[in-house]
């Protein structure tokens, strides 16, 4: 509970350190790494049930029950990992690494993973956040959880071992933290340094009828709602101002395949030739095969579509496609509202619109650092999520997801602009700091100004290899306490021969 409470919709980000310090602290009053299993699988249960109840209200108790069971297994294994270790005087950097390890490989597993709960997302507001743009959120994770582990060995006392363990995570920290900890004033001149002017950019949050959940029931309305406020963002402007660069709709805005209905499409070139700007919009299209569908943002133009688009790359168990849909689609009504499987499209490219180079994400996306590193990397200046959030209205989802938008703003050092039909429409600045945000329940548009940016963060230039460094640490703690409970084995062996009492032939006295 304690953990869940650093995440917003509460968001006291110095929880997160402070109750796995206590979590931690167990591993000296356990008898065995069965038992610290179980621990580590209810600790998992109490955080992640927490965390992801609006699953509860969105999609329903069945999958609520199975994301939550199935990765609280990593965090099984990886309190096993710190309670084998406990034994080593730099336990704390051991139990960080094995436990950040394993916070990376719940990303990617079960359902193609889930990484909500990253504990670098937690570090938001608190003096950790100033480690983003370096380590990035995972990195930031390793730190939040060696501080974790550094105060439970400290507090419980393993002598001088302790101490000096401490010490030298305590060293390290500051270290990283005054290395790293540029003030935002030289970033923000960094970046205007990069890419100079700004631009204009309209956001689009056309709503969702009725209690704002049934998308598919209301994609006529939600089609003339994003039209009608696109029509209307020129009209709202200041006299002498400049129409938008780029109008971003919400994901799925325009429905099913709309350039494949003359109307539709008509309607949307209409529109993007009465703005004077591209719209890159958000449209569900035809998929591999007749059950699937692909989550696109197409850039259309007053000359009709472009060939450019993002296919979503992580689409949601139990939100987009149902796992196992033959075996298990019947278990819930909720389930009756997927009547398709979207599939993830290849790696995504940055995408040129509005004189500018746009790096897209598609609503969970956000959470995975790789498709926006990569785009990042590729040329992209700018951070654009086209998201929905509808099927999770009302909860607090889409607060979450805007916290882990804001860590990726910091991240990459990027400013962030997000379009949403009824979550969390807003913009980012590249320290975190939020421009603009809409109220879910209104229908409008927001006109943000934005600068781009061409500048590398050491987090986005070193992303594949701090997480590799990770996963090394961790292994090589892991190999470590293997090789020295080999070597106690065989010592006691050794003993066992040398002290065995000797054997005489039968009658010799």
């Amino acid at each position: 509970m304690g953990l869940a409470l650093a995440f917003d919709p509460v968001g006291w980000g110095l929880l997160a350190p402070l109750s796995l310090a206590i979590f931690f602290s167990r591993v000296w009053h356990l008898p065995r790494a069965r038992v610290a299993a179980l621990d580590g699988f209810v600790f998992g249960v109490a955080f992640l049930g927490t965390h992801l109840w609006w699953l509860v209200d969105s999609i329903g108790v069945v999958a609520w029950v199975a994301l939550t069971l199935a990765e609280s297994l990593w965090f099984a294994l990886g309190f096993v990992g710190a309670y084998l270790c406990r034994r080593q005087v730099l336990w704390p950097v051991a139990t960080a690494f094995i436990w950040t390890a394993f916070e990376i490989f719940r990303q990617s597993w079960p359902f193609g993973g889930l990484p909500w709960g990253q504990l670098g997302v937690a570090a938001l507001d608190t003096p950790l956040e100033a480690a983003l743009p370096y380590v990035g959120v995972t990195g930031t994770s390793l730190l939040v959880a060696l501080v974790a582990a550094a105060g439970a060995h400290l507090v419980a006392g393993r002598s001088k071992a302790a101490w000096a363990s401490a010490g030298v995570v305590g060293l390290v920290v500051l270290i990283a933290l005054s290395t790293l900890g540029r003030t935002r004033a030289g970033a923000d001149n960094h970046l205007s340094e990069e890419v100079g002017g700004g631009k204009v950019i309209a956001l689009v949050q056309g709503g969702v009828p009725g209690d704002g959940r049934d998308v598919l029931a209301y994609r006529p309305e939600i089609l003339s709602s994003s039209l009608e406020l696109t029509r209307a963002i020129r009209g709202s402007l200041p006299a002498n101002a400049l129409g938008p660069d780029l109008v971003i709709w919400a994901e799925g805005a325009a429905g099913g395949s709309p350039a494949d209905d003359d109307n539709v499409r008509a309607q949307i070139t209409a529109a993007a030739r009465e703005v004077g700007a591209p719209i890159l919009v958000g449209s569900i299209n035809a998929g591999p095969t007749a059950g699937t569908r692909y989550n696109q943002g197409v850039v259309w133009s007053a000359e009709g579509p472009k060939p450019l688009a993002y296919t979503k790359l992580h689409p949601v168990p139990f939100g987009e496609f149902i796992p196992a849909r033959n075996l298990i689609g019947g278990l819930s009504s909720q389930f009756d509202r997927i009547p398709f499987d979207m599939v993830p499209g290849p790696s995504p490219e940055p995408m040129s619109a509005g004189g500018m180079v746009i790096a897209n994400a598609i609503c969970f996306d956000i959470a995975y650092s790789g498709a926006i590193r990569d785009q990042v990397v590729a040329g992209a200046e700018l951070i654009v999520v086209q998201t929905s959030n509808a099927t999770f209205a009302g909860t607090s989802q889409p607060q979450q997801q805007f916290a882990i938008t804001r860590a990726r703003a910091i991240e990459t050092q990027r400013a962030v602009v997000v379009s949403s039909l009824n979550g969390v429409t807003g913009a980012i600045r590249p320290d975190g700091s939020v421009i603009e945000q809409l109220s879910p329940e209104a229908v409008a548009a927001a006109v943000v100004t934005v600068t781009p940016s061409r500048y590398l963060t050491p987090a986005v230039r070193l992303g594949p290899r701090l997480l590799e460094g990770i996963l090394v640490g961790a292994g090589l703690a892991l190999l470590a306490e293997s090789v020295r409970r080999l070597r106690e084995a065989r010592g006691a062996s050794r003993n066992r021969t040398q002290h065995r009492p000797a054997r005489y032939p039968t009658g010799v006295p």
